[in-house]
């Protein structure tokens, strides 16, 4: 009887449970309803105000449009006075007029009985380098290099610099080393040794070779980095050509560079060069010259090591016939800690005016550089010469730089 009961209740319950669920839903819909139409009307409100911002940009760039327009049809009126103003001038440079100028003095002391040093002061004051450079105008750069010695004024070298001449072409004009191997165009205070080696103080005299003339230099279409030189210079060089006024020095030279890897380099240079000697016939000459560089790219790598050499035939034609020469020296030179090097060069020359005459020689050098402006060298070196037996020298130098010096050729 209870469980009849129970259903029937239930029967009558139910409608009106349901009814009063039915009654709650409606008012959450209609505000769900009121709120999305809120909604709607404020996103139709925002891009009503953006399109009446747009429309009054664009009516703002076409009323510039107008003036701009209505300006370039119309001449601007001249100024007051009738001319127009001057443009204010840029600061002045002081600098511009005056050219980097640069002093290095050289000082040597040398003792044992090594002609090529006993002839000289013990104590002495060998060059001191007075260097000048500047931009003549944008198309041309001018260095001149004077050298004080023995209380004369020379200029060693005085050129200028056309870098960017049709073709890709540059031209150096003036007096200048000839671009013979690499070590004929070092200056003093930068070779890697005390003195020149035999080969060219035999072959091409103290003064190397070099005079007044043209150059022209071009880089060459290859795969790795190559350029070629050509030289017109004066044939006044005693100890290869004539000097007289008629003669000229022709020169050829290809230079080839490669990268062996990130620290490492190889160059090569072949040269060529022909003229008119002292008895007025010709003199060929020519060189091979090869240099190998290694140098740590690596932040705090004191360790650096070069390796060069060279190897020069002369052909000299006199009155007497042909005869023939060879030259050659290697050195290298190995930085083993910062701004200390040591230096080891093999040397060896035959003389062209007297074939059964040859002299060979070697030097050990060590340097420190205090810093790139001062530089001090110890160097032993002994050589035998040929009829004279061999000499002994032992070289102290000293030199430093004041001034701006600009780099030296690679």
């Amino acid at each position: 009887m209870r469980r009849p009961r129970c259903v029937a209740l239930a029967a009558v319950l139910l409608p009106w449970s349901v009814a009063g669920l039915a009654q709650q839903s409606v008012p959450a819909t209609e505000e769900l309803q009121r709120q999305l139409q809120a909604l709607q009307q404020q996103m139709q409100q925002v891009m009503k105000d953006y399109q009446s911002r747009i429309q009054a940009l664009q009516a703002e760039v076409e009323r510039l449009k107008a003036r701009q327009e209505e300006a370039a049809r119309s001449p601007a009126p001249p100024p007051a006075g009738g001319s127009v103003p001057p443009v204010p001038a840029a600061p002045p440079n002081p600098n511009v007029a005056n050219p980097a100028i640069s002093v290095l003095p050289d000082f040597t002391y040398a003792a044992g009985n090594d002609p090529a040093w006993s002839s000289e002061e013990a104590f002495r004051v060998r060059e001191v380098e007075v260097a000048f450079s500047a931009a003549i105008d944008p198309f041309a750069t001018a260095s001149v290099f004077l050298s004080l010695e023995n209380g004369a004024t020379s200029p060693e070298e005085a050129y200028a610099t056309f870098p960017a001449l049709p073709g890709g072409w540059t031209m150096k004009l003036g007096k200048f080393k000839a671009d013979f191997g690499k070590q004929n165009g070092a200056h003093t205070h930068a070779w890697f040794q005390a003195d020149q080696p035999l080969a060219l103080r035999t072959l091409f005299g103290d003064e190397g070779l070099g005079d007044t003339g043209v150059s022209l230099s071009h880089l060459l279409p290859t795969p790795w980095m190559s350029d070629l030189t050509l030289e017109v210079q004066g044939g006044r060089n005693d100890a290869v050509f004539g000097g007289r006024r008629s003669d000229l020095a022709y020169l050829v030279a290809w230079r080839n560079f490669w990268e062996t890897s990130d620290d490492g380099n190889l160059e090569v240079q072949l040269s060529l060069a022909q003229g008119k000697n002292a008895a007025g016939h010709g003199t060929g000459l020519g060189g091979l010259a090869v240099t190998y560089r290694h140098r740590p790219l690596a932040r705090g790598t004191r360790a650096s090591f070069l390796w060069r050499t060279e190897v020069i035939r002369e052909n000299y034609r006199g009155a007497d016939g042909l005869n023939r020469a060879t030259g050659a020296f290697s050195y290298v030179d190995w930085q083993f800690a910062r701004g200390w090097f040591a230096g080891l060069r093999a040397d060896y020359a035959e003389h062209p005016l007297d074939p059964a005459r040859s002299d060979r020689g070697g030097a050990l050098v060590l340097t420190y550089f205090p810093s790139e402006f001062q530089k001090l060298r110890l160097q032993y070196e002994r050589t035998g010469y040929g009829g004279l037996g061999a000499r002994n020298a032992l070289v102290f130098e000293y030199g430093f730089a004041i001034g701006a010096h600009g780099a030296h050729p690679f």
